[in-house]
């Protein structure tokens, strides 16, 4: 955590930079929360509800037009999700392992770069509105988790606490990344905003010696509500 929250710290002073150069782009900072769950891409995985997390990022548009922009930055995207899956784990009175529902609590932190394309329009005095599609870059930085299965009547919890399991998942993530939003300007230069971002993996989050292990397919899903200020 504390390696993301230094790279998050030297690309918002490299924007504060920039912003002095160039009259073009513009940048900010958001916060807001996450509404989080894992899609299945087989039968061998499921959701268990929706959860809790976080996001805090750094914006900068380039405006190409005054209704069009390239919009990227950084995000530090805090997950929470409960999903069950399929796997190999040993028993009482089996001597090797055998198949269980595993049901998984993980907790990941991943910092993402998004490029998209950003449509902004007239509203009234002060006030745009804006939509915007593109895709997102996931750097995985840490996972961990708490798995729980049984078998028959006898109930297993693999440890009291949370542990490591990054090993578990790919380093890398694609995503697509849609988001619709309003803002208002509060002087010549400073806008405050709020918007809706859905984001959804194109790839598995299990690493590949884990999938074909499994058979499960899991897609990290979020809906942010975040509100930021622009400069």
């Amino acid at each position: 955590m504390r390696k993301t929250l230094l790279i998050f710290s030297m690309v918002a002073a490299m924007a504060v930079g920039a912003n002095a150069q160039t009259g073009n782009a513009r940048f900010g900072i958001k916060v807001g929360p996450t509404f989080d769950w894992a899609s299945s891409g087989s039968t061998a995985a499921s959701n268990d509800g929706l959860w809790l997390g976080a996001n805090l990022g750094l914006v900068c548009d380039y405006y190409v037009t005054s209704y069009f922009a390239v919009s990227s930055g950084v995000d530090v995207n805090i997950l929470n999700m409960k999903y069950t899956f399929t796997d190999r784990r040993y028993v009482e009175d089996f001597l090797e392992e055998t198949n269980v529902a595993v049901s998984r609590r993980l907790n990941a932190v991943n910092v993402e770069i998004p490029v998209k394309a950003k449509l902004v329009f007239d509203v009234a005095d002060s006030f745009k509105a804006f939509a915007e599609a593109g895709l997102g870059l996931g750097i995985n930085c840490r996972d961990v988790c708490k798995d729980c299965y049984s078998f028959y009547w006898v109930n297993y919890e693999e440890g009291k606490n949370y542990v490591d399991c990054t090993n578990q998942y790919r380093p890398l993530q694609l995503s697509m990344i849609f988001g619709l939003g309003a803002e208002y300007e509060i002087s010549h230069d400073i806008s405050a905003f709020a918007q809706l971002t859905f984001d959804h993996a194109f790839s598995n989050a299990f690493v590949r010696s884990l999938e074909k292990q499994t058979g499960s397919i899991i897609r990290n899903n979020y809906i942010g509500v975040e509100i930021g200020i622009m400069h």
